[in-house]
């Protein structure tokens, strides 16, 4: 049977550094943050990823144990890919990678993974191309993408900063674009025109998160946009990726975009009152989130 959805990215190791304290070796990316909050929504998932030797030394088979399929995580080099994230009260992030894994090839997808309904792909140290996305996407899948990674540029400090850049040969293979606030700098000064001329390389539709501000989004030639969920507020860690699984679940299961965001939006709301790789909500949960949105 065909997985409803394959996650594309680097697994990460993170040192967290919070004004409340420091968090180590916390595992992060979007196969933890996305694929994790796909499980806890009952989808069948796949993992393309790269990890060092380092991640099976410090942490069991912990995705196939949580009901993820692992095919496609291999084990190349010493290091997975290494960031220290540095947030201030704000939720505003200063980012410093230590070490980057290898990139993911076309030839890195399994076979059984090529007939999935989806693919979710974030990267997030340049580890993918556009030739990925162009093997990817076929009339009868969905793919979604958030650059994230393919904007970043890493001092020779490992001070990451993120670089505007032509992504049009990206995006011309893509269906859903998810921009986060660091990535809205490639929109330019005239956000909505931006979105729109993202839309005009392919994508259908064009989304960008702003943390505990309104979620905009562009389908169907309007602008809609949705209050966040008012909650505390303890990790914003992975919470773009958690409204990524949520998007692209819902999506896929009712074609409705509107309905699709109001979904994602709480699920990110929910997300972030835990520390760390917990606290992903359920359905149930996120749909009763949603009647508190306007």
């Amino acid at each position: 049977m065909a997985l409803d959805v394959v996650v594309i990215g680097h697994v990460a190791l993170d040192v967290n550094i919070f004004p409340w304290g420091v968090v180590e070796n916390v595992l992060g990316g979007a196969p933890t943050y996305s694929g994790l909050q796909f499980a806890a929504l009952k989808q069948q998932v796949g993992i393309v990823s790269k990890v060092g030797i380092d991640f099976t030394e410090k942490f069991p088979p912990i995705y196939r144990k949580l009901g993820l399929d692992t095919e496609g995580i291999y084990v190349a080099g010493e290091h997975t890919t290494t960031f220290e994230n540095t947030y201030d009260e704000q939720g505003n992030r200063t980012q410093v990678c230590r070490h980057v894994a290898p990139g993911i090839t076309p030839e890195d997808v399994p076979s059984d993974y090529r007939d999935a309904r989806s693919f979710y792909v974030s990267p997030i140290a340049n580890e993918i191309t556009p030739e990925l996305l162009r093997h990817l996407k076929r009339e009868s899948n969905l793919v979604m993408l958030d650059p994230q990674g393919v904007l970043r540029v890493i001092g020779a400090d490992g001070r990451v900063r993120i670089r505007p850049r032509d992504l049009s040969e990206f995006f011309r293979y893509v269906d859903i674009v998810k921009l986060g606030r660091e990535e809205a700098v490639i929109l330019g000064e005239n956000v909505e025109r931006g979105m729109r001329g993202i839309q005009e390389m392919g994508p259908r539709i064009v989304i960008l998160t702003k943390g505990g501000e309104q979620t905009m989004m562009l389908y169907d030639g309007e602008f809609v946009k949705i209050d966040p969920l008012k909650v505390e507020a303890r990790d914003m860690t992975g919470a773009g990726d958690v409204f990524g699984a949520a998007f692209l679940t819902r999506y896929l299961a009712t074609r409705d975009a509107l309905q699709a965001a109001k979904f994602a939006v709480a699920a990110a709301g929910l997300k972030i009152r835990y520390k760390g790789p917990t606290g992903f909500p359920s359905e149930q949960e996120i749909l009763e989130a949603v009647s508190r949105l306007r």
